[in-house]
């Protein structure tokens, strides 16, 4: 069943109203399903769409994308790898109604502190493909909240246990440029969800000047 939190006010403000929604939305979702439900929560995969005077929230069951319950970004990203790739140029999108404009996903994982250097063993299992960092004695756990626009622009809430949220917002002072399986997986389901057939018929493409 579709839900619909009421955004919170961006933090930061900027000029850009679709940024301003994703970074509002997604405020809300770690402050209400996250911090306000408690820890060890499965994973939730969700869609951003444009339904005015709201943005509408719609949660992807757990059986629908990762139904043998492996490690979520393996689900994810075994979806993913059925979609093209996003084009490395992209001709900028404005979001229209009742379309997709952000896929996002809240999981809980563990974080190396950034004071922790990862010892030549397990650096080498990193380098391998391997994940590490909860084998750390120093491991910090995290919850995360992150969503790709139809832009390909990240959207980042990380908050440690007993800690408060930290928002990354891309294009605004201090974003985190992020790499690795899930942002590549939510870049391309937005991507489809705006460039498949059924879309472009809806949004056809602007005739070339003569």
């Amino acid at each position: 069943m579709p839900r619909a939190p009421q955004p919170l006010p961006a933090t930061p403000p900027s000029h850009d109203p679709v940024s301003d929604m994703v970074a509002s939305v997604l405020t809300d979702i770690e402050a209400r399903l996250g911090e306000q439900q408690g820890w060890d929560r499965p994973p939730r995969l969700f869609m951003l769409s444009l339904r005015p005077p709201r943005v509408e929230v719609e949660f992807i069951p757990e059986v629908v994308w990762n139904p043998t319950g492996i490690n979520p970004a393996d689900a994810l990203m075994y979806h993913a790898e059925a979609l093209p790739p996003v084009p490395p140029l992209l001709v900028p999108s404005e979001v229209h109604e009742d379309s997709v404009f952000a896929v996002g996903f809240m999981f809980e994982g563990w974080n190396k502190p950034t004071d922790v250097e990862l010892p030549p063993e397990l650096r080498m299992l990193r380098d391998s493909g391997e994940r590490v960092n909860h084998l750390l004695p120093k491991h910090q756990e995290v919850r995360i909240v992150h969503a790709v626009d139809l832009n390909q622009r990240d959207f980042h809430i990380v908050r440690a246990r007993g800690g408060q949220p930290r928002l990354s917002v891309a294009g605004q002072k201090g974003a985190r440029e992020l790499e690795g399986t899930i942002p590549v997986a939510l870049g391309r389901f937005v991507h489809a969800l705006n460039n498949g057939p059924g879309q472009q018929a809806k949004n056809p493409a602007p005739a070339p000047q003569m």
